[in-house]
C-alpha cells in the first residue's frame, strides 16, 4: 500500500491524502501535512490544485475513493457533471436524480470526502449559498476564484 500526501498552500491548507494512486481525502485544515510524493499523478494533481487556487480553470478527472452510500455516491457523481464556474441549487440536484429530497441531497455532499475535486461548493441554496463542510467563507471564496461571485 502506497500512501502518498501533501499540502497546498491557499485561505488555509488544502491537505490531500492519496492511496495507490486514489485520493481518499481532501481537507482544509490550519496545518500541513508533511510531504510525501512519489508518483507522477500525485505531482500532476498538486500541480492542478496549485493552477486552480490561482485562478485557472482545471478539470479535475482524478481517481478518487468513495466510501459512501449508494446515494451519497449519486449524488457526488451527479455534482461532480457540475461544470467550472455554474452552480446548481440543491433542489435541481434532487431533481436530477428524480429525487425531492433535496435536504438529504445537502446531507449527501457533506459527506463528500473530497471537496473541489467533486465540487460541491458548486451547489448552492437557491436563497444564497447554502452550507459547506469547511466553513460558507471557504465556500464563499472557492464561488469567488471561479467567477461566480
Amino acid at each position: 500500500m502506497c500512501v502518498e500526501q501533501f499540502s497546498v498552500e491557499w485561505l488555509t491548507y488544502v491537505n490531500v491524502i492519496v492511496q495507490d494512486k486514489k485520493v481518499i481525502s481532501v481537507k482544509f485544515d490550519r496545518k500541513p501535512v508533511d510531504e510525501r510524493i512519489e508518483s507522477r499523478l500525485v505531482k500532476k494533481l498538486k500541480k492542478d490544485l496549485e493552477r486552480y487556487f490561482s485562478g485557472k480553470k482545471v478539470e479535475f478527472n482524478y481517481p478518487i475513493v468513495l466510501k459512501v452510500s449508494e446515494f451519497v455516491e449519486r449524488v457526488l457523481n451527479e455534482t461532480s457533471k457540475i461544470p467550472y464556474g455554474k452552480t446548481m441549487t440543491y433542489k435541481g440536484l434532487a431533481e436530477k436524480l428524480n429525487s425531492k429530497a433535496y435536504r438529504a441531497v445537502g446531507m449527501a455532499l457533506s459527506k463528500n470526502p473530497t471537496p473541489i475535486l467533486i465540487p460541491c461548493h458548486r451547489v448552492v441554496s437557491k436563497r444564497g449559498l447554502g452550507g459547506y463542510s469547511s466553513g460558507v467563507e471557504i465556500k464563499r471564496e472557492l464561488l469567488r476564484l471561479e467567477g461566480i461571485l
